[in-house]
Order: structure tokens, then sequence, then C-alpha cells
């Protein structure tokens, strides 16, 4: 559309240092990487069974894991494995640009995909509701990561889904892509979006930028009379093929009449 500006990146922020126990954590995962767990920042605590799928899958993996806990829940309340470093708050943005950082376990929030993919990170995507279907089926079709649902998964299944992600160099190099092609940009999306809406306040609304398809009558806008004119020709058409098969029935039982009182 003419007066839609793209601004995709516009969240994408510089990211800062790492405190020193998160830095010292990092580093120590070794060659394994580290790999960061959220469900978002608005998402109660997820039911026992859910929960011990996924401690269970994250205890068997050699890589670190920082895992974001929902609001209402106490760290001392849940057993994490010893490799699993549990945060009620985590600089996301500042994790997922360090370089230990190898996998996103994310519940698939348009925030976190455009920062995982601002900064090279696959995904393992566990869609809760909302938005998160549509954004994790985008993820999925462009090879930056794989889905699995987070009601009916098995240990199993997660553990296959994160060594799958992060053996396979495909989503890595997808990921890689789709981000040199967000951060090459004349400028930045913020500032394309802020110098946009200016100039459309300077210059009164920009009325040559808007779509004419708002003037157009409600028949054209739908294409009712093209469909009407097919449906015309489609009726006349089949009308004439009916009226020829019934005069072609007419006219032979007519002569298989006629044939019934020459043997008569």
């Amino acid at each position: 559309m003419p007066n839609v500006v793209n601004i995709a990146g516009y969240n994408s922020v510089d990211p800062k240092p790492l405190p020193k126990d998160l830095e010292d954590f990092m580093q120590s995962s070794g060659d394994a990487g580290v790999i960061l767990f959220s469900l978002g920042s608005t998402t109660a605590g997820m039911p026992e069974r859910i929960e011990q799928v996924i401690l269970n899958a994250f205890a068997q993996v050699p890589q670190k894991v920082i895992w974001k806990l929902a609001p209402d829940i106490d760290p001392s309340s849940v057993k994490f494995p010893p490799n699993v470093k549990p945060m009620s708050w985590v600089p996301q943005v500042d994790l997922l640009a360090h370089k230990k950082m190898k996998l996103f376990v994310t519940h698939g929030g348009t925030n976190g995909v455009y920062e995982s993919v601002n900064h090279g990170v696959p995904m393992v995507s566990l869609p809760l509701a909302v938005d998160h279907h549509d954004n994790v089926a985008r993820v999925v079709g462009r090879g930056l990561g794989v889905r699995l649902d987070i009601f009916t998964m098995t240990t199993e299944e997660l553990l296959q889904a994160i060594n799958h992600v992060l053996s396979t160099k495909s989503y890595q190099e997808n990921v890689d892509r789709a981000a040199r092609i967000l951060s090459d940009q004349l400028t930045k999306p913020m500032d394309r979006a802020m110098w946009w809406i200016e100039h459309l306040i300077r210059h009164g609304g920009l009325p040559h930028l808007r779509t004419r398809a708002h003037k157009i009558p409600f028949h054209e806008y739908f294409l009712l009379d093209v469909i009407a004119l097919f449906v015309a020709v489609l009726a006349v058409v089949v009308g004439g093929v009916v009226c020829v098969c019934r005069l072609a029935f007419r006219k032979k039982r007519g002569q298989q009449g006629q044939k019934v009182k020459k043997d008569n």
C-alpha cells in the first residue's frame, strides 16, 4: 500500500554489556553455549506436568540454560537442574546478542521473535495464544526454527527439537541471513517512523499517498460487476447446453415413437 511505511525491526536496540554474574555464567558455558527459555512477561505459572517435561529436557542438554520465570513463580519452589539458572527478570536483548547464545526457546511473541532474528538466534517455539501461532508459522516457514505443542509435547520431543535445531546448520544460516537483511537498512526503523510521522504532520495528511481504493464504489472494490458478468455468461452457456440437450432428447423420443407406430 502506498501509505504504509515498513518499519520492520523497529524494536531493535543496541545491546548493553551483561552484569558480571550473567557474563560469568555465559562464559562458563564453554563451546556448548547457552539456551534462553522464556514464555513472556505476562505468562502465568505453567501446569506442573509441562514444567517437569521442560525441566527434564533441559537437564539432559550440554548447554547451560537461563530460565525466565513467570511473575508468580518462587525460584525456591522448583528444583532446577545444575545447568539451569532461574531468573525473575532477564535483559533479553543483551542475552540474545551475546556470542554464547545458541538457541531461544520461546512462546513466539512478536518482540521476542524480532529480537531473536535481529541477533541471529534460531528458535524452538511453543506458541500459547493470540499472535503467537501466526508468528511461529512465519518462523517455521522461513526455516528459522521449529514448533512444538507445549500442551502435548514430551521430554523426548522437546529434547529432539533442541538438538535438531542446534545440529542442523540451515537454521543458523537462515536466521543469520534474516539478521543481515534486517540490519542492512539506510536508516533505523524507528528513525524512519518518526520522520514519516513528522512529515505527515508538516504537510497536512499527504492525501496524494492515500490509496484510491477508498474512493472506489463497493461493487467495484469487490469486483461484483465482473463477477456478475461471469455469472451471466456462465448462465447463458449452461442454459444453452440444457436447451440443446432437451431438444435432442425430444427429437430422439419423437423418432422412437414414430418407429413404434410403424412396427404396429
